[in-house]
């Protein structure tokens, strides 16, 4: 079964269907779905407890409320961005009935990276036939598929998997597998770079520093790596990018660098969130349904900030839902860390790094949401039931130790799994 949700995630992903469209009159997306749902009815399932499953039931209903009272409604791009949403939430029921166990979740991980890493490269072959998107005055790397294939989104999607690509490193995988790691690591930097993102860019240097300043003891280190690693970077960058690259990261010191439209879109973001709680005020409770930001300004192209977003579309229960999602996600993360905490002869394995990392890619995901309208993307679902099943081992393990200690008392643990 884990191997038919991967294909599901390489489906999800890199979207063969919008690549080529004479694939989307099979709806091969929904075939596959319907299949793995009859596999998954005849397959050993279970239940994996967590605190963040409330929360995501909460938004789910905010969502779908705040949908049929908003007076958009029936335009295409909220239906289908409601549509989209309860998908990833059908695939996230899924993963959670039946993966179970850390094996399965290493081979998961894996396999969601080898969705990324496919349409990455073939993303990238595409780039170096000729096929890019010219905007702000440069050459853009993008996605080869139309959902997810904005340069900016395409940017922060390889972001996104930097801190699972480590945390498999710390599996001690085989040689092969460190390879592809390695491989996959500097395509999405280089990839990330070629899109030309800010955004992506800079959360590709938060993401090195959050990871440093962890992994480090004496946290004085910290400073010193980070100007070595900046001082390296930098050089490199003087050397091998085009002068319209340099120019465009260089904007993020001084916007005299780029063109005018580069300093005014930077300046937008901070535009949309304005708008967006000046929407929220007329409806404060619920918003205005999902993707209305889009027709209560004009400007068809998404908020390009999440904070504006959330207000505008789902109001003040949708921003209690994304306050107690941070929440729950940062009480996940300290559960696991408590309990490497009290055993210091327990070493820090996978479990230990993979929490830690999703703790760092919810971090990335608040940053980027600055400059991206990515409320209803899959990565907080996905990495909320990554976080989940790695919670559920560690619970596993408590369970163990506690049976060995005292054999004749039976344990249960808070929120265990409850299998059928």
């Amino acid at each position: 079964m884990v191997w038919l949700l991967g294909g599901y995630m390489w489906l999800f992903i890199h979207r063969p269907f919008e690549v080529w469209p004479v694939l989307g009159t099979l709806q091969i997306e929904r075939v596959y779905m319907i299949g793995m749902l009859i596999t998954w009815l005849f397959s050993p399932k279970g239940w994996v407890a967590n605190r963040i499953h409330w929360v995501t039931v909460f938004f789910s209903i905010v969502l779908l409320t705040t949908w049929l009272l908003s007076p958009y409604m029936d335009e295409p791009l909220c239906s289908a961005t409601v549509e989209d949403f309860f998908k990833v939430i059908v695939f996230y029921f899924l993963v959670l009935t039946t993966v179970r166990d850390e094996h399965s979740l290493k081979l998961l991980i894996t396999l969601f990276l080898g969705a990324v890493g496919l349409y990455m490269a073939h993303s990238f072959w595409e780039f170096l036939g000729g096929r890019y998107e010219y905007r702000m005055g440069i050459r853009r790397m993008n996605g080869v598929d139309k959902t997810f294939g904005d340069p900016n989104s395409f940017a922060s999607s390889l972001l996104y998997t930097v801190p699972l690509a480590l945390s498999l490193w710390t599996a001690k995988p085989g040689k092969v597998m460190r390879l592809m790691l390695i491989g996959h690591l500097l395509g999405a930097c280089l990839c990330i770079i070629l899109t030309g993102s800010r955004t992506g860019f800079v959360g590709l240097c938060f993401c090195g520093f959050f990871l440093l300043l962890l992994s480090v003891r004496r946290k004085a280190l910290v400073l010193l790596w980070s100007g070595v690693s900046g001082v390296v970077a930098l050089g490199i960058a003087v050397v091998a990018l085009p002068a319209e690259l340099q120019n465009r990261y260089l904007t993020l010191l001084d916007p005299s660098y780029g063109p005018k439209n580069a300093a005014i879109s930077a300046r937008s973001r901070f535009d949309f969130f304005l708008e967006g709680c000046q929407a929220w005020q007329s409806s404060p409770v619920i918003g205005h349904g999902p993707r209305s930001f889009d027709f209560l300004t004009g400007h068809k192209l998404g908020s390009h900030n999440l904070y504006g977003q959330v207000l505008c579309e789902t109001g003040t229960l949708g921003a209690l839902a994304l306050a107690a999602f941070v929440v729950c996600f940062l009480l996940n993360w300290q559960e696991v860390r408590r309990y490497y905490l009290h055993r210091p002869e327990q070493p820090r394995d996978f479990l230990f790094y993979l929490s830690r990392n999703l703790a760092v890619l919810l971090v990335l995901l608040l940053l980027v949401g600055w400059s991206g309208h990515s409320l209803y993307r899959y990565h907080w679902r996905w990495f909320a039931a990554f976080q989940a099943i790695a919670v559920h081992c560690v619970r596993k393990r408590q369970q163990v130790e506690a049976t060995v200690a005292l054999p004749h008392l039976v344990y249960y643990p808070r929120e265990a799994a409850y299998f059928v």
